[in-house]
């Protein structure tokens, strides 16, 4: 019997060379390199649209707080609007941000120690790396922090503002439009609408302030009036940090010394005298939510021209704004 015929073997394939590998690797590599930072850009681009419809809302809120009590909030009301209870702009705002159920909480004694430790997830910027940043007592949540920061004008608390007749000296007056301290007897200045001569779309209302973390004694920026109120000046020498080191207000470290007036300028977590003035996460400038509502990303380079638009009524108009 003759023997079986077999197919001749298939021709191999030849396996890729160790040069064609590297070739394809560092093709890939370069591709992803291309990539990565156009991915990062629209990242950062939609979360720096989130954080300015924040600021839209918060702005919204204080409009609608306006139109229920014909004034803009004050920076901070020390038990005036609701006996026994502080509230900052914001905790003044939260009826009018469809958080209505947390204002009654926040305003209630049986449930005010509950409702402060609620977390807002309007009031923190999407671009914040830490995410909402909380206020620790000991290992115990006792409130949380906001990026978002009342322009009282040029400085944080009005030190060298003349003020106003209707203004004694303990309600420390500014220019801006969410400003003052209403402390029994010591009311500030009432804002509204009609008082913004220099005109609401030339105003300043909210900017962006990133929060510093940890415990009551050195948190800066809550949410709600406690402690470290979330307001700032375009200008401002009333310092939350004395030196570049220091981790709690009034704190004489030893560190490199924070200048003043602290002007709308890049800054970081790390250097301690940054969270004397209104910066950003986002690359090259911050969101500011004006007095007519509108919402506008203004870059590092108009620091100086924020000084005019932090002001109601000086007649100071900035050119091109």
């Amino acid at each position: 019997m003759a023997p079986t015929p077999y197919p001749p073997p298939a021709a191999r394939r030849p396996a890729f060379t160790l040069i064609e590998l590297l070739v394809v690797i560092a093709i890939i590599a370069v591709l992803v390199g291309l990539l990565l930072p156009a991915v990062q850009k629209v990242r950062e681009a939609a979360a720096r649209a989130r954080c300015a419809n924040n600021l839209k809302q918060l702005a919204l809120g204080c409009h609608l707080f306006h139109d229920a009590n014909d004034r803009f909030p004050v920076a901070i009301d020390r038990g005036r609007l609701t006996p026994g209870t502080w509230l900052g702009w914001i905790g003044q705002s939260l009826s009018y941000l469809e958080q209505g159920n947390l204002y009654d909480e926040l305003t209630s004694p049986a449930t005010n120690a509950t409702a402060r430790t609620r977390a807002v997830a309007l009031v923190t910027c999407p671009s914040d790396p830490r995410g909402q940043v909380p206020v620790m007592s000991g290992t115990a949540v006792y409130s949380w922090t906001t990026g978002y920061v009342a322009i009282t004008g040029l400085d944080r608390w009005g030190k060298g503002y003349p003020g106003n007749p209707a203004s004694p000296a303990g309600a420390y007056p500014s220019e801006g439009v969410i400003q003052g301290k209403w402390d029994g007897s010591l009311r500030p200045k009432f804002v509204s609408v009609v008082g913004i001569t220099d005109g609401a779309s030339n105003t300043l209302l909210i900017g962006e302030q990133p929060p510093e973390s940890g415990t009551t004694s050195n948190v800066v920026n809550y949410w709600n009036s406690l402690n470290n109120d979330a307001i700032m000046g375009v200008a401002n020498q009333s310092k939350l940090r004395e030196t570049e080191t220091a981790t709690a207000r009034f704190q004489q470290d030893g560190g490199p010394p924070c200048v003043v007036p602290a002007y709308f300028g890049p800054g970081d977590l790390a250097n301690k005298c940054h969270f004397n003035h209104l910066w950003s996460f986002h690359s090259g400038g911050g969101n500011f939510a004006f007095a007519d509502g509108s919402v506008r990303f203004l870059p590092y380079s108009a620091s100086q021209a924020l000084i005019p638009l932090a002001t109601r009524d000086a007649g100071d108009l900035a050119a091109g704004f």
